[in-house]
């Protein structure tokens, strides 16, 4: 679940780990620098993108592609 938290933008990521922390509702937005009026909404966002995020089969990987971690294969040089 760590690996999905640094794939949510850093508010998300921020309020949930505030949050199951323990941390209060007003903590959350004093920490965030938000109402606390926002927080609520915030936290149902965040948690329904982390649920996705979770719930997402991994991407196939694709050769060459900066996450598959293999170098893309030479083509033929243009003109050639």
């Amino acid at each position: 679940m760590a690996a999905a938290l640094d794939e949510l933008p850093e508010v998300h990521a921020a309020a949930i780990r505030l949050h199951r922390a323990g941390i209060d509702t007003a903590g959350i937005a004093a920490e965030l620098g938000i109402e606390v009026e926002a927080v609520a909404p915030l936290l149902r966002v965040a948690e329904a993108k982390l649920a996705a995020l979770l719930e997402a089969p991994d991407p196939p990987e694709n050769p060459g592609s900066p996450r598959s971690g293999q170098d893309p294969q030479p083509g033929p040089e243009p003109g050639h």
